[in-house]
């Protein structure tokens, strides 16, 4: 008997060996002296450098003339406020990712609205530059000359479709070069310390730590994320989880990390091989980051200023800080990943109003020369797009672009398909019956064409895109501010449990919104227009009229938006260019909202009940809405409210505070494996048909 079992068990350890035996740790090895600069990525046996550095060491320097010394570790910059050497952009332009020649919109509509360059300044035609005319190219370095200096010949340049330069001469030579923020562009020489190589020099103007206006000092201007008096401080906050202790932040947000560290954060120490293949785990769902090489992307600066956003934007990071530290989801094994996340910021390339098209293009581009984008045509990749309209204009993407997981804010999925192909060549084309110009609601202004286009784009498909909260500034959920309304115990096993305050302020106004209206009915889709419209002088609740409701408080912005939340049973939740902040700030004051986004999929919207929370009306309906809360019976409130108390963690990200929205979040896209293993992934082109 003690023979079967042992028999038995080595059996099962044999089994579990084989089980195990897919997948083995095989960590590659650089170049010695790449650690010196750079990190060594065990994954692909290469030296991964910052921004403008390559070679087995990091040493050699990309777009040479852009950097401003010959010193090891220095990187380029590229803008247009400061005058650089002209070589800078000839050797920017003909790198083949700064305006790669594989980029293509499926349609004249989508065409327009992209630029072909990813770094502006190649975009700026009649640019100022200089060179040195008695260097050789290989010395030739944007350090800032006099612009008196005699040794300096200076031209004005086009850097698209094709390089070209002219000579400026005589007259015709600037005196002086005035910055955007109002000061004067001085030699490099002059500051202290040359910058540290990290700024440029200059007198008067400002930037975003305040203004200097002394005539004889020189200040350094320092590039996007560092600081410091000769900016020789790296600014932290800007490298994910500050490279968790294993590396040093560098410049743009790189980590240079320990030896035996690489990737974002320093979070990587092993690589692995299969002798399978590709086998996800269909029982645990995996995630596996791509860490992607700096010249693919990176986090650049906004034309050599400080690249600074507005926290609401701020997803993509806070997101990638969670799952960087999170190994309960993550895997450093591809091999046995469901999902692949790719870190992209696409905001520093788009902005907030900006087309991702391209960017994402790129980015597919280079993962379809690696081992798994193939496999599934990009179906199990997550990209992600948290600016005002998302990817609405990836309806005019090529079709392997059209599989990916998008992580978006903005749902507007209309029911009218809207675009067909013809063939590959000749694009999409609008088809189906759109809604007319014109008046198309109950008080509502009319619409034109425009706004009706825009309504029907497609910036989403619910059955494999997530949409995901934004990020709430701080001040709506640090504790002066989120203990006014909740109570947060802390439970012994970690946890907490957060309640609504039995003591909190009494909620006097049934229903507030301040916000921005523009003339354009696209604007928050004819909501905002109409509502104020509704409410000012002359409307059907005029504040002086028969119908007036004192208890309805409908503005422009106020400071004390917070407070007036905090005070309201409803809260109105509308779009704006985009997608619309005020869902989550609803949600964390303990004001119920009131969501009126026709054919928009809210945050998270398959992952919690909005019927316990929420209110949804039309925009058919919203001439009616003060009768639609006036039936709201008391009891009705108490539940909706409840509902809030239970779900408001999930609209926001600070895990330090309570947040939730990672989390769900992660919940999401787990759920949209199992989608994809199910087959419920739609086919894009007989979708088309």
């Amino acid at each position: 008997m003690a023979l079967a079992v042992l028999i038995a068990a080595l059996c099962l350890a044999q089994a579990s060996d084989v089980a195990a035996s897919h997948f083995r740790e095989e960590t590659k090895s650089c170049d010695p002296e790449c650690s010196k600069i750079g990190n060594c990525n065990g994954e692909t046996g290469q030296c991964d450098c910052p921004f403008g550095l390559t070679g087995p060491t990091c040493r050699e320097q990309l777009f040479p003339a852009c950097h401003s010394s010959l010193e090891p570790g220095t990187t380029p910059n590229y803008g247009s406020w400061y005058p650089k050497n002209c070589l800078c952009f000839k050797q920017l332009r003909a790198h083949p990712y700064s305006c790669p020649a594989y980029l293509r919109a499926e349609g004249s509509y989508g065409s327009q609205m992209l630029q072909p360059c990813f770094y502006d300044a190649l975009m700026r035609g009649g640019l100022l530059c200089y060179k040195y005319a008695d260097r050789p190219e290989e010395k030739q370095l944007s350090d800032s000359p006099g612009i008196d200096d005699p040794g300096v010949e200076w031209y004005r340049i086009n850097s698209y479709p094709e390089y070209k330069e002219i000579r400026v001469e005589g007259e015709q030579v600037p005196k002086e070069v005035k910055t955007p923020d109002g000061g004067t562009w001085r030699p490099l020489r002059e500051c202290p310390g040359n910058c540290s190589h990290r700024g440029w020099c200059q007198i008067q103007g400002s930037n975003y730590q305040g203004r200097h206006d002394d005539p004889q000092e020189r200040w350094c201007s320092c590039h996007s994320f560092s600081q410091g008096v000769t900016c020789e401080i790296a600014e932290p906050y800007h490298c994910y989880n500050n490279c968790s202790g294993r590396g040093e932040c560098a410049r743009g947000g790189w980590c240079h990390c320990q030896p035996g560290y690489w990737g974002h954060g320093c979070t990587r120490s092993k690589a692995y091989v299969s002798d399978k293949g590709w086998r996800p785990n269909h029982a645990d769902i995996k995630i596996y980051v791509y860490d992607l090489p700096e010249i693919v992307v990176h986090r650049r600066e906004f034309d050599d200023q400080w690249a600074l956003i507005d926290r609401m934007y701020n997803v993509e990071i806070e997101f990638m800080e969670h799952l960087l530290a999170d190994w309960g989801v993550r895997t450093e094994n591809p091999w046995e990943a469901a999902l692949f996340v790719v870190p992209s910021f696409t905001y520093w390339y788009t902005g907030n109003i900006g087309n991702p098209y391209y960017l994402m293009q790129h980015v597919t581009h280079h993962l379809q020369q690696l081992p798994f984008f193939n496999l599934t045509g990009g179906r199990n990749h997550v990209l992600m797009a948290t600016n005002d309209r998302g990817v609405c204009k990836l309806g005019q993407a090529q079709l392997e672009l059209q599989h990916s997981i998008k992580l978006v804010h903005f749902g507007q999925a209309p029911r009218r398909p809207y675009a067909r192909h013809k063939n590959p060549e000749a694009g999409h084309h609008l088809t189906g019956n759109l809604p007319q110009p014109g008046h198309r609601f109950e008080g509502f202004p009319d619409f034109n064409g425009g706004d009706v286009m825009e309504e029907a784009e497609i910036c989403y498909r619910p059955e494999k895109d997530v949409v995901t909260p934004n990020y709430l500034h701080t001040a709506w959920v640090q504790p002066d501010t989120y203990s006014r309304v909740w109570k947060v115990e802390e439970l012994p096993d970690g946890n907490r449990k957060v309640t609504r305050r039995t003591d909190a302020e009494p909620r006097e106004t049934t229903l507030f919104f301040a916000g921005y209206v523009k003339p354009d009915m696209v604007y928050s889709q004819g909501v905002r227009q109409t509502l104020h419209r509704m409410f000012k002088k002359g409307g059907k609740h005029d504040p002086e009229g028969p119908n007036k409701r004192p208890d309805y408080k409908v503005s422009e912005p106020v400071y004390n938006a917070v407070d007036q939340m905090i005070h309201s049973k409803f809260c109105l939740a509308p779009m704006g260019a985009g997608w619309g902040i005020r869902l989550a700030e609803a949600m964390v004051t303990g004001c119920v909202p009131v969501i009126v986004q026709d054919h928009v999929y809210q945050a998270l919207w398959d992952v919690l009940p909005y019927e316990e929370f929420s209110i949804r009306i039309s925009r058919a309906e919203l001439h009616d809405l003060v009768n639609i809360l006036d039936d709201v019976t008391p009891e009705q409130l108490k539940k909706l409210q409840a509902g809030v108390d239970k779900w408001h963690r999930a609209f926001y990200w600070d895990k330090e505070w309570g947040g939730l929205a990672y989390n769900y979040t992660i919940t999401a896209l787990k759920r949209r494996a199992l989608r994809m293993w199910s087959q419920d992934f739609r086919h894009h082109h007989l979708h088309l048909r």
